[in-house]
Formats: structure tokens, sequence, C-alpha cells
């Protein structure tokens, strides 16, 4: 390759390429380089005697191109070149008049190339790097409404990526790409095409468009190109059935399984050493391993952040019970809504046999769910309704209604029902040479073997829909009719148990084993309760004491640390406040959490501590209850779960939304994605995102937002109208972009009596941190063949900044505005969705 300090007179080197020979050389030469010092001179004239050496390589570009590799023959040596290599070479070979080092280094540094792909990136990234760096701080871009821009400035990314959360393609093979004439044998007649990848129990075709065949057909294979190069002694054609068949451009990709390989022991072997010995020159095909291993970083980002929360019912010996609630940090206030007075569990009577049928006979197998709770006489109880037991009396439910909304303790939740099995408890995602997929214990089997149904409880509160509610008026005599709605304190259910999200190293803090003596009280004057610490870090403690407490969580307790006091004098350790933030059943064990103050003198001494000793100290390792049981259910929810998640990429000034992950099941919000829009070229999200009006807001509120504060709720708003061709048309509204509550209602209105009407509600949350280790195996074994690929996905999880959970509220929404108009509103959702089932599939995720 010309070296660097040549490249500026590439030029010239290109217009005296095959003249070395020639009498007119000198004269050419003295002419192009006058001006030129005589040291450049000389070097100019090395490096085309150097070119015009005769060369003997082979050329060999399968899996260095994207182009259609075919053999090509020259004086006795056969090249895989593909059509423009092809060219290159030949006008090469013209200009030298024979086979060169120059026309190798042409071929080899052609456009299409990977090598030089991936360098002219990386050329360009730094030189872009160091432009910014010259240029110094900036700043910052105009807001809109002091900018003037184009349509062209308004255009959403023209890349979208969907994640299907818990869907991986394991391979137990590496396959290697590697291009190879074959001959197929097929009933229809025989054709030639060419690999694209190949391992030893299948390959993938690429193969000319207008060749007939259909997925699960059987055909078999001439290796017509290896055996050119290999004594195969293959006496028969091998067999193949045809997974899979995918149209592009003018070609079709067929993968094909390989029938009966145990019939060809020695070929198998050969293969086998075939691609060990190759798959650093040609590459190993990283595609399956990359998908899973970018959809496992966007999963990691979402569930330790899941909004809903999901209880999985079991159905043993004819009865229902609800077994376990998988919880994070954002949906275990939904779990803690429904403890009783005695630490115990309500789900299993608010989610009943009878309640499970009708979510089981409804189309949309959803519902919303209405709550409060009255507490007396030291007890706790609870009122809970579905939208549709209430509509059999307009009267009852204008009383639920208006007493509940007046009630603190109003919620309105969106229950969403989904058929799980205890075989989706196994990830399906291995390395290839893995032997086997990870099985859960026996213990956790048992514990899985009956579950059958899953519930997602998603609270959809908020204040202004509180409002809406509150306003019916109702006769307060006639209260006792509410009863029917109360659950029974008699009878003994079944315990549901809380099961945290768990995932490594996603606290914000290390913790640290530790015991020493604290004293707490909840006022200066009281009377100290002893106590000792289990753990501690910068920012909480966790203790246990001898006798039973009755601390709540958000209370703040004064800490007294007296052994600890005695070891510094720069700090005073005592009256030190902490809050309260979990209690353990057996009232002995607390999590603290230090107080939000200006100076916490507990949070600077525990830092300094730590960074004194931190390798003298012992990091807290956390044992879950059931191991393994957290992964299972985590599992089980992914292969089920009907979620749709935007995730905000934050890059310098800019973000975009441009990722999208949705449940295995589908939701009705994908299905709506295929509706024509207001504006026929925007994105294919510019429904969701209304672009750039989303992505302004959402980067306002995160600039604002930390790790643990609470989400940003929105609502979207899509109305569906159908055309005079009777095509559907597709238009969306965000809650924020109206002045008065009264003018979104009146829009909303309008909406329910000329169209229909679908609501979501959005909560933005700030994205967790991603933990490295999570994804280490993948990421390690990527690297070794494609470095720069382990690096590229690395970056695009790094930057995720914001994660965005939707859920369906269209029926809830409906009954807030006009309740009589529900059944007519929901049975055009149900013609709206079986138009597009008819019409076409969901969208390919």
């Amino acid at each position: 390759m010309t070296s660097t300090d040549l490249q500026a007179y590439q030029g010239i080197i290109t217009r005296l390429r095959g003249m070395l020979d020639l009498s007119e050389f000198e004269q050419t030469f003295a002419s192009v380089t006058n001006g030129l010092p005589k040291s450049k001179q000389f070097l100019l004239r090395m490096e085309l005697r150097r070119l015009a050496q005769p060369c003997n390589y082979y050329i060999d570009l399968r899996g260095h191109v994207d182009g259609d590799v075919k053999p090509y023959e020259y004086r006795g040596k056969t090249h895989y070149l593909d059509d423009q290599a092809r060219q290159i070479f030949e006008q090469g070979l013209e200009a030298y008049g024979k086979y060169t080092v120059g026309v190798y280094e042409e071929v080899m540094n052609a456009d299409n190339n990977y090598r030089v792909r991936h360098r002219k990136e990386t050329d360009e990234h730094i030189r872009h790097t160091l432009q910014n760096l010259r240029k110094g701080p900036q700043l910052p871009e105009p807001s809109p409404a002091e900018s003037f821009t184009t349509p062209e400035d308004n255009a959403a990314p023209s890349a979208h990526r969907f994640i299907r959360f818990g869907h991986y393609i394991s391979r137990a093979e590496e396959r290697m790409n590697f291009s190879i004439e074959v001959e197929i044998k097929h009933p229809d007649g025989n054709s030639t095409a060419m690999t694209t990848d190949l391992s030893v129990s299948g390959c993938r075709l690429k193969v000319p468009f207008g060749k007939t065949a259909m997925a699960g057909d059987v055909v078999r294979l001439a290796l017509t190109g290896l055996e050119r190069e290999y004594a195969l002694d293959l006496v028969d054609t091998l067999q193949y059935q045809i997974l899979e068949i995918k149209e592009q451009d003018k070609h079709a990709y067929w993968r094909l399984k390989r029938l009966e390989p145990e019939r060809n022991p020695a070929f198998n072997q050969f293969l086998h050493s075939f691609i060990q010995g190759n798959k650093r020159r040609y590459k190993l095909n990283l595609d399956n391993i990359l998908d899973g291993a970018l959809t496992k970083g966007y999963e990691q980002y979402y569930l330790p952040r899941l909004q809903g929360l999901p209880v999985f019912l079991t159905v043993a010996e004819g009865s229902l019970a609800s077994r376990f609630a998988l919880t994070s940090d954002y949906s275990r206030s939904i779990w803690h809504y429904f403890i009783d007075e005695q630490q115990q569990s309500v789900l299993g009577q608010v989610l009943n046999a009878r309640r499970l049928k009708q979510l089981l006979n409804n189309s949309e197998r959803s519902a919303t769910l209405y709550c409060f709770t009255h507490a007396a006489k030291g007890k706790l109880y609870f009122y809970t309704a579905l939208a549709s037991e209430l509509a059999a009396s307009s009267e009852l439910r204008q009383m639920f209604w208006g007493f509940g909304a007046g009630k603190p303790s109003w919620r309105v939740f969106q229950l969403s029902l989904m058929s799980v099995a205890a075989e989706d408890a196994t990830s399906k995602f291995a390395l290839p040479g893995e032997h086997g997929l990870v099985q859960p214990s026996p213990l956790v089997a048992s514990m899985l073997r009956d579950v059958r149904y899953m519930i997602t409880l998603a609270d959809i509160s908020s204040a202004s829909q509180r409002h809406y509610y509150a306003a019916y008026r109702f006769d307060s005599t006639k209260l006792a009719a509410l009863n029917q709605f109360g659950l029974s304190k008699a009878g003994k259910v079944v315990t549901c148990e809380a099961i945290p999200v768990h995932y490594v190293n996603l606290r914000s803090e290390s913790r640290y084993l530790y015991k020493t003596q604290v004293l707490l009280r909840t006022r200066v004057d009281d009377t100290p309760i002893p106590a000792y610490s289990r753990d501690f870090s910068a920012g909480g403690l966790q203790l246990e004491t001898e006798i039973a407490v009755d601390f709540k969580k958000g209370e703040v307790l004064l800490v007294d640390l007296p052994d600890l006091q005695k070891i510094t004098s720069k700090y005073q350790l005592s009256a030190l406040p902490y809050e309260v933030m979990a209690v353990s059943k057996n009232r002995t064990i607390i999590n603290l959490k230090a107080a939000k103050t200006e100076s916490h003198l507990g949070r600077q001494f525990f830092s300094q501590l730590i960074q004194s000793n931190r390798s003298k100290l012992t990091v807290a390792q956390e044992t879950p209850k059931y191991p393994g049981l957290s992964e299972a259910l985590r599992n089980m929810y992914l292969q089920s779960c009907k979620s749709l998640v935007l995730y905000v990429h934050r890059y310098g000034l800019r973000h975009d939304i441009a990722v999208v992950g949705c449940g295995n099941k589908g939701n009705q919000l994908q299905a709506l994605l295929q509706l024509p829009q207001q504006q026929p070229a925007s994105a294919p999200l510019s429904v969701l995102t209304k672009h750039p009006l989303l992505e302004l807001k959402l980067a306002e509120k995160l600039k604002q937002m930390k790790r643990q504060d609470p989400p940003f709720h929105y609502e979207l708003y899509l109305t569906v109208q159908q055309n005079d061709d009777g095509s559907l048309q597709l238009s969306s509204d965000f809650d924020f972009e109206f002045n008065s509550a009264a003018e979104l209602k009146q829009h909303l209105v309008d909406a329910l009596s000329a169209h229909t009407l679908l609501g979501f509600r959005c909560s933005l949350i700030r994205a967790g941190k991603m933990d490295p280790e999570y994804l280490a195996r993948e990421l390690n074994y990527i690297s070794i063949y494609a470095i720069h690929k382990a690096r590229v996905l690395e970056e695009e999880l790094w930057h995720v900044e914001g994660v965005i959970e939707g859920f369906d509220i269209s029926s809830e929404l409906v009954n807030r505005l006009q309740p009589e108009a529900a059944q007519q509103q929901e049975l055009q959702r149900q013609f709206i969705l079986q138009s597009l089932t008819e019409q076409a599939s969901l969208p390919t995720l």
C-alpha cells in the first residue's frame, strides 16, 4: 500500500502507472513532477517501480466484501472476486500489462472491502473528534423558537431498531462467512448458487431470484466449489431442508439445515477443522450473537425499572392462587398498596377466579380496576371493582367513583392477562459451543410447575384523572351498597410472595459487612433503642434490633454510632438523621437511607471510611431466598409480555428515540403502527414521537431527572378515522400540547363522537446503570473475531439515557369521559384490529 507521505501524490502515481517500461516515461515523469523536490521525485520513482513488480498473490474476497463473489481464472490461478473487484482487476491488467503489486493493492483497497470501510470510518471519527476539540466548548443549540428550520431539519431519524424481548437465536455451532459455488439439485431442476455462510449442520445460500422453492422443501447440494479445492471424496450429494426464504434485491436467501449429518462423519470432521482453521481469515457470522447481546442489553435497562407489577397465578386441583409477584424499584409501590394491616398481600382476593374468567372472555384480555381502602378499628378494608362490574348499574358506578375518588387511597389500575408456561423459565440464549441451556433448579422447577397465567397491574392513576371521577354525585345514605366490592377478612388465602427482579451490580453503591453498636431514637429526648449494624454503604445502613420495633416507612430516625465515634474526632456521629426505607416482617431488621440534608455527616464519614479501608472491608453479597427464581420469572415475563418500550439515546446535545422494545405477544399499538399517518413520508415511529416534539420535551425532563426520581408521566391519544375509500388513518396528540384541561377534554370528546379514540399512558424514567459483567461473555466472544463490532454494540448501550414504558388506557379513557360510549368504542377498536389482522401481520420485529 502506498505510504502515507506519498498519498498527496496519488494522482501522479495513477497517471504514470504502467508507463515504467515505455519510452516516453522519462519525459512524462519530468513534466508532471516539475517543481517537486528531488527527494520526492526519487520516492515517487521507487513507488512506481514497486507497484510494477510482478505479483503471485492469490486474491480471495470471500467474507471480505458485500458483493457476490465468484471464481475468476487468470493464468492457471483461481481468484475469488466480486463484480467490482473483477472490473478493477481487468483495468489494472490493461494498465500494467500483467498482474502486478499495483493491481493487487487496487483490488484489496476497493471501497466495498469491509477492512477499508472500517479504516475510513475510524479516520472520519478521529477527524471529527479532533475538530470538536479544536473548536472548544460550544454554545447550546438554539431552541426551536429561536431558529429557522426546514422540513428536512424536522425529519425523524431514518433508522429504527425493533428489539423483541426474550427472542434469541442460539446456535450450537459456529458459522463462518464463506462463499463457495454449490449446485442445487431440486425436483424442479438443477441450478447454481453461492453460499454466504457455512457450518457443519447448515448453510445460507444466495440464490438467483425466481427459483421456485418453499420453506420445508428438501434439496440436495453438491459443494462444487469446495470439491475443486479439496479432495472431499463425497460419494453422494448432501441433503438439506429449507427452513426460511427471504427475498432481497434480485436474490433470494435460503436458510438450510443439513439432514442426517451423522451419515458422513469424515466430512463433518473435515468441515469442522476447515472452519476452525479459517474462521479468523474469513470471519465468523456473528449476527445472532450480536442480536442476542443487544436484546439482553436493552432488557437490562427495562426490567429493573419495570413499572407494571407482573403477578403469576397457579392453577392446581381446580383452585386459583396468586403465587408470585415480580417487583422492581418502580412497581414495589403497587405491591405495598395491596398489603393489609397484618402485612399480608390481598392480591389473591383481588385477582380471583371470577375475574380471571372475565379477562379470558374479553377479546382484549385487559380490564380497568378501580380501588380504594378504608381504615377502621385498626383494620384496613379494600374495595375493588372492575369497570365491567360497575357497568351493571350506573347509580352504583357513580357512587363507587364519586366516593372512592374522594379518598387519598384512590387508585386506578390497568390489568393485562397473558398465558405463561413453565418451559419459558429457561433462557434460550447460549453461545456456540456451550453445552445445553441452563435449566432451573429442581426446587424452582417445582415451584413453577403449576403457573398458568400472568396478570400485569399497571398504576394509571393521576390527579387530573381523579378530578373526573370525583365529580360524580351520590347518595351517601346508600354507601352500604359498596360492601359488595369489599374484600372479605374471613377465610385463608394462599400467600403471594414478592420476588425482586435480580440483576448483579445494579446498586448505586456497594454495601460492606460490618457489625457495630447503634442507638436509635425518634426524638432527641427519647430513650434509645439498642441495635447493631449488619452492613453499611456511604448512603445507608441495615440494622438489626433485639426487640420488635414499630417504625414506619418514610419515618426519620436519629442514629448514634458510639463505637465508631471513638475512631474519629472530625465527625460528630450522634443524632444523624436516617430515613426508614423498609422493615422486615418480624420488625427487627431495618433498612435506612441517609436523609436529604445539606451536609450529612454520616454520609461523609462512611465515604471516607470506605475510601481508606476498601481492601479490608468485605462486600455484602445478596443471597435471594430462592436462588434462580427471579431469573426464571423474568424469563417467563419476557416470553409473554405485551409491553412496548421506547429508548431515549443521548448523543451530545441531541436526544433520539430510534429503538423500540416489544413483547413477544404483540399489542394494540404495534398493530396500529401499520396505519397511514398524516404525513406519508414520515418515519415509522413519528406517530409516537411527533418528531421532534417528544424528543425536545423529554430532553428537558431528563436534564432535571436523577435515577432515583419518580417517572414523568404523559398521555398519548391516537385517533383512528375511516376514509371514504374504507382505509384507516391515524393521528396522534400528547396531553402536554393543550393549553388547558378544558381544551384537552373538548378535543377528546370530539374524537370520541366522530372517530375511534385510543389512549396510552407513558412513563419516562432515567435509565439505570448498565452492568458490563452481565454481557461480558457475549462481548468477549464478539471481541475475539470483530472487536470493532463489540465496541459499537457497547457504545450504543452506554448512550441510553431514558426508558419509556407505555400502557393501554383506551377503556379507562372512555370511562373517564363518556362511560355510556364504552361499549361502542370497544366494538370499534375490535373492528379496527380485526381489519388489521386480515390485511397484514404485526410489524416484523
